[in-house]
């Protein structure tokens, strides 16, 4: 073991290099087949977190209720003890917002194990010793005259597999302990895919071999469209908590570019075989949340299950934390008198009071709004009434005159 990483890389390997045996020594599909046994591997976790989302959502209906309570105040002091009240709220229920994080972490690792295990096929899926890489180098340097990096061996191992088609696995008998390392040179995988497609290639924007290998361009291209449009539909088949926060939303509309931007950086960065490994993780995992969806639904409530969770926040007194002398600290700014036996009653009539009259001020002004706009417009004038009046006078005129 020469690295610390060889914990993940050798047990990889061996997974891989079953994948590849059982499908006839075709890298593309065996990377397919690793793909689904990681994401069986991982199942347990995403039940984990299927079932975290799920207490979630039932809680739902309280935090609405809470929420509500607060709405229209946004000073911080308010939003604070809002925050503080769906915090309570989570940790008496024994949810934890951190519970589904661990499928995340786990990612990571089994990405960089793979890039090691593609970049050194002969040492983490052959299994050769770094001495015997050294000698099959020799060998076959004398057919191809190229230098190999033997600590990045994956072109040695394509070219490996090259000189055994068109010469024989007989070359290599000279090497010491032959008899020894005769099948494991066999196991070299087959990194073209219908012979003209090398997964050993880094994609590239190098107009010099556009010509010859323009299909490498697509690996990153299909690595953001898998990316993205996986992002998208797995935020639909997973429950979304409540926010009040339109930097929330602004933060998940760029983290929808960003991170498929990402995986297309990472893609121009490494060789073929670990975007086409992206590539069926994101559409397997579109697949696994949907059938987790479908297993293990998400709770819907009625607007009758809203009102009773309101009903329920609003009668009950939550007791407050104590702070490290004992003694319970309460809010100068007076949002949590309805939180104590001894002010909850007077807070609720004020705040009543208070919600009475804004209702009575905006009524008023509506009222004085309407009185304004009729005030204003232009009374029309009586034609024929004025004319009447006009003829009335005249007689009376004449009369006087007589």
């Amino acid at each position: 073991m020469t690295s610390i990483w060889d914990i993940i890389n050798i047990p990889m390997g061996y997974v891989i290099k079953f994948c590849n045996w059982i499908m006839g020594n075709q890298y593309l599909f065996a990377l397919l087949i690793f793909a689904i046994i990681i994401e069986i591997i991982l199942l347990p976790f995403g039940i984990k977190q299927q079932k975290n989302s799920i207490k979630q959502a039932k809680l739902r209906p309280k935090e609405m209720a809470i929420r509500k309570k607060y709405a229209g105040r946004d000073d911080k002091p308010t939003q604070q003890k809002m925050t503080q009240e769906i915090q309570t709220l989570y940790q008496k229920e024994g949810y934890n917002p951190m519970g589904g994080c661990l499928p995340l972490l786990i990612q990571l690792p089994i990405l960089i194990a793979l890039y090691n295990i593609v970049l050194n096929p002969l040492r983490y899926i052959c299994g050769l010793s770094t001495d015997a890489i050294a000698a099959v180098a020799n060998v076959t340097k004398s057919f191809t005259g190229a230098e190999y990096d033997l600590a990045r061996n994956l072109g040695l191992a394509s070219d490996i597999r090259n000189v055994i088609d068109s010469h024989g696995i007989g070359v290599y008998s000279g090497i010491e302990g032959f008899a020894e390392h005769i099948q494991d040179i066999t196991d070299v995988p087959q990194l073209s895919f219908l012979g003209k497609f090398d997964l050993g290639l880094e994609p590239t924007l190098a107009f010099s071999s556009f010509a010859q290998n323009w299909w490498l361009l697509l690996i990153p291209i299909l690595t953001f469209v898998a990316y993205f449009f996986s992002m998208k539909i797995t935020r639909k088949l997973t429950y979304q908590p409540v926010t009040d926060d339109k930097a929330m939303g602004c933060s998940n509309t760029m983290m929808d570019i960003t991170m498929p931007l990402m995986s297309v950086f990472i893609a121009f960065s490494v060789p073929a075989a670990i975007g086409v490994y992206w590539i069926f993780k994101s559409l397997l995992g579109v697949v696994k949340q949907a059938v987790l969806k479908k297993a293990m639904p998400i709770p819907v409530f009625t607007e009758e299950d809203y009102k009773a969770a309101e009903k329920e926040m609003n009668v009950r007194v939550e007791k407050t934390p104590k702070n490290k002398s004992g003694r319970v600290v309460r809010s100068l700014h007076h949002i949590d008198d309805e939180d104590f036996a001894d002010t909850a009653e007077a807070a609720k009539t004020r705040r009543e009071a208070l919600e009475a009259q804004e209702a009575a001020d905006a009524a008023k002004k509506a009222e004085a709004n309407k009185k304004g706009i009729l005030s204003a417009a232009p009374i029309k004038k009586d034609d024929k009434k004025e004319e009447k009046t006009d003829e009335k006078t005249e007689k009376d005129s004449e009369n006087d005159t007589e």
